[in-house]
C-alpha cells in the first residue's frame, strides 16, 4: 500500500525541475541542497523520521548514515521518504551516495568506473587492498584545485562544487568561518552525565584533556579520519566535519596540497611554508611564539580563519575563562561585526570560508578600524 504521507513542496520543486544539466547525468535534486531551515514542515517531518537525518546531517553533505546506502539498501521506510522528496533510484545512487556502496565490479557494468578512474581511483583503492592509508590524490583537493578533466570526471558521479567541497549550510551569522560549537566550550564538571558518557566511552576523553584543547589524541584527526565509534561520538556532541576540522583540529591533520583560497592566505599568512608544515626543515614561523595580544591584526585574522580565538590560541584551560555564572562561554561573542583588531581584509582576493569578502559577520564584511 502506496503511503498516504502529503507530497512534500520539496517533490514538487524535483518534479518541476528541467531536463539534466549537460555536464550531470541527471537533474540536480534541489531538495537536498537546501538549508534544512528552508524545508517546509512536510519535508522536515520526512528527513528526520523516514531518513534519520538531523538538521546538522542534513545541512552537511555526506555525513549521515542513510547517505553510505545506494537505493537497493535503504529500508522500505527511508526509501519511502526519498520517494516522497522526489529521489528515484538514479538519483539517489549518484547524487547522494555517489555509487560508494557499489563493488567495482558492479560500478564497471554501470560505466562508473571511468568516472572514478579520472579522479585517481583504482580497484585497489576501492577496496581497500592499495598499500596502506593509500588514498588518490584528488580525495584532498578542493574543487577549484580539481583540472577541468577531473571536474568532468567529479560530474559524472553527480559532484559538483558544493558538495565536493562540502558546503556547510548551518546558519552563521558570526565572523568565524563556521558557527561557534560553544557545547565544546564548557568545563568537564559543567557537562551532563550524557555528554561526559559520550566523551569518555566513544572519544577517550578525560577530564583533563576535554578542559585543554589540543592535548587529546583524538583532537589530532581530522573529523574523517576519526575512528567510526568516534565520529559517532563527536557527531553526539554536536560536531560535523567542519567545526571539527576547524575548531577542534584547526586543520593541524591537513596535508599541504589541501590547503587552497583563504585557507592557504591565512596559513601563508601565520608564516608557514610546505617545508616547515610538511616537517622538511626543523623550523616555525615566528607567530608560533606570539601569545594572541602579540599577533598583528593581519595574523589575527589568519588564526580566526583556522578557528582560534584568544583563550584557544593562548592554549588557556577551559575552567580558566568559562562565565560560571552565565553558564556559558561569553569570552567570545558572534553575533556582532568583526573586531577592530581581526583584519579580514586579506581575504579580500579569496573570499572567506566560501563567503564573498562582502558578506562576512552579522552585518557586513569589516576591515581594520571599521569594527564597533
Amino acid at each position: 500500500m502506496k503511503s498516504l504521507t502529503p507530497i512534500s513542496t520539496a517533490a514538487a520543486i524535483l518534479a518541476s525541475l528541467p531536463a539534466a544539466q549537460a555536464s550531470l547525468p541527471y537533474a540536480k535534486p534541489t531538495v537536498r541542497f537546501t538549508p534544512y531551515s528552508r524545508l517546509d514542515t512536510t519535508s522536515q517531518n520526512i528527513v528526520e523520521d523516514k531518513l534519520g537525518y538531523s538538521e546538522a546531517t542534513w545541512n552537511n553533505f555526506g555525513i549521515a548514515r542513510v547517505e553510505k546506502k545506494r537505493w537497493t539498501s535503504l529500508t522500505s521506510n527511508e526509501r519511502d521518504g526519498a520517494n516522497l522528496l522526489g529521489f528515484t533510484e538514479g538519483t539517489w545512487d549518484c547524487f547522494i551516495n555517489h555509487y560508494e556502496d557499489f563493488s567495482w565490479e558492479e560500478l564497471a557494468e554501470k560505466g562508473i568506473t571511468q568516472h572514478y578512474e579520472g579522479l585517481g581511483w583504482t580497484q585497489a583503492h576501492w577496496e581497500h587492498t592499495a598499500e596502506a592509508g593509500a588514498i588518490p590524490y584528488t580525495e584532498a583537493r578542493w574543487w577549484g584545485q580539481l583540472t577541468d578533466t577531473e571536474k568532468r570526471s567529479a560530474n559524472g558521479i553527480c559532484f559538483f562544487e558544493d558538495n565536493w567541497d562540502k558546503k556547510d549550510m548551518n546558519p552563521n551569522p558570526s565572523f568565524f568561518p563556521h558557527p561557534l560549537p560553544n557545547f565544546r566550550y564548557r568545563p568537564w564538571n559543567e557537562l551532563n552525565a550524557v555528554t561526559q558518557n559520550v566523551a569518555t566511552n566513544m572519544m577517550n576523553y578525560t577530564e583533563d584533556s576535554w578542559n585543554n584543547l589540543g592535548t587529546s589524541l583524538a583532537e589530532k584527526n581530522t573529523f574523517l579520519n576519526l575512528g567510526s565509534e568516534q565520529r559517532a561520538g563527536a557527531m553526539d556532541l554536536g560536531f560535523y566535519t567542519h567545526t571539527w576540522d576547524c575548531f577542534i583540529n584547526h586543520y593541524l591533520a591537513y596535508f599541504w596540497s589541501s590547503f587552497h583560497d583563504d585557507l592557504l592566505v591565512a596559513i601563508e599568512t601565520l608564516g608557514w611554508n610546505e617545508a616547515m608544515w610538511s616537517g622538511q626543515v626543523n623550523l616555525v614561523p615566528p607567530s608560533e611564539n606570539k601569545i594572541w595580544i602579540d599577533l598583528t591584526p593581519e595574523e589575527r585574522a589568519a588564526a580566526t580563519r583556522l578557528c582560534y580565538f584568544k583563550e584557544i590560541w593562548d592554549e588557556e584551560p577551559i575552567p580558566r575563562w568559562y562565565d560560571y555564572e552565565a553558564g556559558m562561554n561569553t569570552v567570545v561573542t558572534t553575533g556582532g561585526p568583526v573586531p577592530q583588531d581581526i583584519d579580514l581584509e586579506i581575504f579580500e582576493i579569496t573570499g572567506y570560508a566560501g563567503k564573498a569578502p562582502g558578506d562576512v559577520g552579522a552585518s557586513v564584511y569589516t576591515a581594520t578600524g571599521l569594527g564597533s
